[in-house]
């Protein structure tokens, strides 16, 4: 059933969506949602009882993966709705919730919305300065978020903000539905953006809302905990995005280098050229089956969706950028489209988590998580993939063995930490579908991942931080 979802959405952007005029228009015309609307996939993920497919994340991030190969602007539509927008509804909405949004959101007649970023508080989330307090029966609410995700499209907006001594957390956060045409929520203009530009970016403004008990989602006083599986889920729909990016970049460019002649060869007949080429599709390769080993385990998404998103999206970045060297100037031509991919492709290393952040993140998880065992295998594939683990693993204890308890503040450490057992992730996840699928291709390609990560991992060092000389360099600076 996935398979002829993905491949009816394929042939249907191939048909109906055109990448540059959109990019041109900065607005998706109202028939093209309404498409997607008629073939369900606004409901993809939804409950069945309202009218949704109730199928599950990697369903989401099949599908996405397979819209971005052709127009990235509308995949972001679709999967911030998929993802940030009704993840929340769907997980913890009341009964009474589903009654009320579920059927027009499933049915495409509303869109979804996410709205935490604010202009004092990106990455930084205990930041948030949106204050959500009872009044009488409700709740009011003051603040402002920024980067609304297709903020002048939806009509359900799930808020975040500070929400002090509600459910007895002193310094707790809370989520909130808002619906277009509340009194006091007033959406921004749109915003002018490098790329991305057929999707809707805006801001809103939470002027003393003024709201029923009914708007709370969930358990009051519990939005940080919530935050962290709706982000997610957001991370790794996005992440399926890149990789639908970086093979379309691939595919453009397998073509263009075997009709594009110099030097009385075609390009791909070039050394140097069929290296690149292969180094963009192990990337591709070991982005998508991360991706989709992260999506279809749900167990352990908070840390792999961590990698995912950090991976997929520098991937998609790096396939990108080769794509547009190899094709050169036809690629800086913005009628080929691969300037469009490059910049479509940048925010994705800033949204859903800046990734120095996110690496962060997962070095310390690697940190406080005892190391798995690596098992021996007479399979060099899978051989390849545990070396690198291994090497991550070493690396992580050597840190905690050096600072102890002062690792966890060791941002600089962490980073590097981070970046290691990303790539570990990654190899990991390689070698698996390259063994699960058995073909002499996916072994060539994730043992050809292998390798990059080896020289990767190599490159990155773990050193005491030094204030001092950073404080130098501040100086050194004009």
């Amino acid at each position: 059933m996935l398979d002829t979802i993905a491949d009816t959405v394929g042939r249907w952007a191939s048909d109906r969506i055109d990448p540059l005029a959109l990019d041109r228009a900065h607005r998706m015309p109202p028939g093209l949602v309404e498409e997607m609307a008629e073939m369900g996939l606004f409901g993809l993920v939804l409950p069945e009882a309202y009218g949704g497919l109730g199928l599950d994340l990697r369903a989401a991030a099949v599908v996405i993966e397979r819209l971005a190969r052709r127009d990235r602007a509308v995949a972001t539509t679709l999967g911030l709705h998929l993802g940030l927008g009704t993840r929340g509804l769907v997980r913890w909405g009341s009964a009474a919730q589903h009654e009320r949004w579920m059927p027009d959101l499933a049915a495409g007649k509303a869109l979804a919305a996410f709205a935490t970023t604010e202009p004092d508080a990106g990455s930084d989330l205990t930041a948030l300065r949106t204050l959500i307090e009872p009044a009488g029966a409700g709740y009011t609410v003051r603040g402002a978020k920024i980067f609304v995700t297709n903020g002048a499209l939806a009509t359900l907006y799930t808020v975040s903000g500070r929400s002090p001594g509600l459910g007895g957390n002193r310094k707790g956060q809370s989520l909130l539905l808002l619906a277009r045409g509340d009194a006091g929520l007033e959406v921004g203009p749109e915003e002018g953006k490098l790329g991305l530009r057929a999707s809707s970016t805006t801001t809103l403004s939470l002027d003393g809302m003024e709201l029923g008990a009914d708007r709370l989602l969930g358990p009051p006083g519990q939005g940080a905990e919530m935050l962290r599986h709706i982000l997610s889920w957001g991370r790794t729909v996005m992440a399926a995005g890149c990789v639908g990016t970086a093979a379309q970049a691939l595919a453009m460019t397998r073509r263009h280098t075997a009709e594009r002649v110099q030097f009385g060869k075609s390009l791909d007949q070039l050394l140097v050229v069929r290296e690149q080429l292969a180094d963009m599709a192990a990337l591709t390769y070991a982005a998508g089956a991360l991706v989709d080993q992260t999506a279809a385990d749900e167990g352990g998404l908070e840390v792999r969706s961590l990698s995912a998103k950090v991976f997929a999206s520098e991937v998609s970045g790096e396939v990108c950028d080769l794509a547009l060297q190899l094709h050169g100037g036809y690629g800086y031509v913005e009628e080929t489209g691969i300037a469009l991919l490059v910049r479509d492709t940048r925010i994705t290393r800033i949204f859903e988590g800046a990734n120095d952040v996110l690496r962060i993140h997962r070095g310390l998880f690697a940190a406080v998580s005892a190391p798995a065992p690596v098992e021996a295998t007479d399979d060099p594939t899978l051989g390849a993939a545990r070396r690198l683990r291994e090497r991550a693993q070493t690396a992580t204890a050597d840190a905690k063995a050096r600072l102890g308890v002062r690792l966890a503040g060791d941002h600089p450490t962490l980073h590097a930490l981070g970046a290691r057992a990303i790539l570990a992730d990654a190899a990991e996840a390689a070698a698996l579908r390259a063994t699960r699928e058995a073909s002499a291709a996916g072994t060539a390609l994730a043992l050809r991942f292998a390798e990059l990560a080896q020289s990767r991992i190599a490159a990155i060092a773990v050193r005491e931080p030094d204030r001092a000389r950073a404080e130098r360099c501040l100086e050194w600076m004009p």
